[in-house]
């Protein structure tokens, strides 16, 4: 290895590709905005797997004006066009766009900050539109009558105002008081929170409908579950339920996998809305519900919806599951017993051949003895004819005391012989 000292323009080159720089710019990727009183802010979020370069694509089409600044990685863009400043920015599920438009309800007009863009804007996306929300901030003194929910933010930094309700302009509607002297980048910090709740409160919504479908799959499938016991003698009809019970677990699984990630994905925006109420420290503004009290009331069911939903899902997938294993075993029991059954045919019949064999075997002995015991007698008459001292009975006892023992020695050798597993 050389000893040479690394040079700054390599060391700078080094430094630049660690991954500490990747996740340090990402903590600082989405600055709270700055700005003063009063300001109007349109904040539109979309979904789908095109809505990044269709977004894009469209504004920049749509603002030619605007000085666009494309930040490291694509996720965030930013332009700007004197007061109105465009975000443009890329999240893990959805891509959101806010516009800013400082000074724009200097007018008292209250329109919203997409009036910069054409009517028919929305119509050019490629994409599913899930937020589209007006964010009004007013110095205080103005009236705030007519809203369904407000609250006190940070101790009297700010009052928000909600009706959770879509305008005729498709929009949903928040409105924003502080004092006259507040800082911008309060205003900012705050305005932003704010619409994060909104966002992310209509993403926490969204898996209502899955989850309402997937409730009534779930009572159709609870319903189909054998609740009859099956006989021991039955092996048929335990398979016949062993493959139901598996087209319900497959139906079941198929469930899982087209809700898993939406209410998981739900249940997470219901925790960030929370957690944004708890940073801006909510309290009671007058006798209407705070933005907190009226999402609990409104949203928190839907998320009971979804944890309901869930465990009804895993207890009848538990349930099939369990039924399926019992099934299971008793076919493979089945199964033991009738090849316990075959084994001990095949014993009996074992022991029948041999037991044929063995009377097949005494049958020859006999035969063969017969036999050699009778053309031995010629030979024997032949020896008593030429010495008279010898008994003929003797001859024969003697004869037949000798043969018999040897042609049984010898068919038990040659069976032997012949079986290759009495050689072993």
């Amino acid at each position: 290895m050389s000893d040479k000292p690394m040079t700054a323009s390599a060391q700078l080159t080094h430094k630049k590709d660690w991954r500490l720089n990747e996740v340090t710019d990402e903590l600082n990727a989405r600055p709270f905005p700055r700005f003063g009183l009063p300001t109007n802010i349109f904040r539109l979020c979309a979904a789908g797997p095109g809505a990044f370069a269709s977004i894009q694509a469209t504004l920049s089409e749509l603002l030619p004006d605007v000085d666009w600044d494309t930040a490291e990685q694509g996720k965030l863009i930013r332009g700007t066009l004197g007061d109105l400043r465009v975000n443009i920015e890329r999240h893990t599920e959805f891509v959101s766009v806010t516009i800013i438009d400082a000074g724009g309800g200097a007018d008292g007009s209250g329109q919203s900050a997409a009036k910069h863009l054409p009517e028919d804007w929305a119509q050019r996306l490629s994409a599913d539109i899930v937020v589209a929300v007006d964010c009004l901030c007013r110095p205080r003194g103005a009236g705030t009558e007519g809203w369904t929910c407000a609250s006190q933010l940070e101790g009297g930094l700010a009052s928000a105002f909600f009706d959770f309700k879509v305008a005729e302009d498709g929009h949903t509607k928040i409105y924003l008081e502080f004092d006259a002297q507040t800082d911008v980048r309060d205003i900012g910090r705050v305005a932003l929170q704010v619409l994060e709740i909104e966002t992310y409160r209509s993403f926490a919504a969204l898996g209502l409908p899955d989850a309402r479908a997937a409730q009534t799959e779930l009572i159709g499938i609870a319903e189909r579950i054998p609740q009859t016991p099956i006989g021991f003698d039955d092996p048929a009809l335990a398979e016949e339920r062993f493959g139901a019970l598996s087209t319900l677990a497959a139906e079941l699984e198929e469930i899982w996998r087209a809700t898993s990630f939406r209410f998981s994905a739900c249940q997470a925006y219901w925790a960030l809305v929370q957690a944004r109420l708890t940073s801006l420290q909510e309290s009671p503004l007058d006798s209407r519900l705070t933005v907190g009290a009226f999402l609990e009331r409104r949203l928190r069911p839907a998320v009971a919806t979804y944890q309901s939903t869930e465990r009804q899902r895993h207890d009848l997938a538990e349930q099939v599951g369990n039924m399926a294993t019992f099934l299971q075993t008793r076919i493979e029991l089945g199964l033991q017993r009738q090849n316990a059954e075959l084994l001990a045919s095949l014993n009996r019949g074992t022991e029948r051949q041999l037991r044929l064999q063995r009377t097949v075997e005494g049958v020859s002995v006999v035969a063969i003895s017969y036999y050699t015991v009778n053309l031995s007698l010629y030979p024997a008459a032949w020896l008593v004819d030429r010495f008279p001292v010898i008994d003929p009975t003797m001859v024969r006892a003697a004869l037949v005391a000798t043969i018999v023992p040897v042609v049984w020695l010898l068919i038990r050798r040659l069976l032997r012989f012949s079986d290759p597993e009495d050689q072993n």
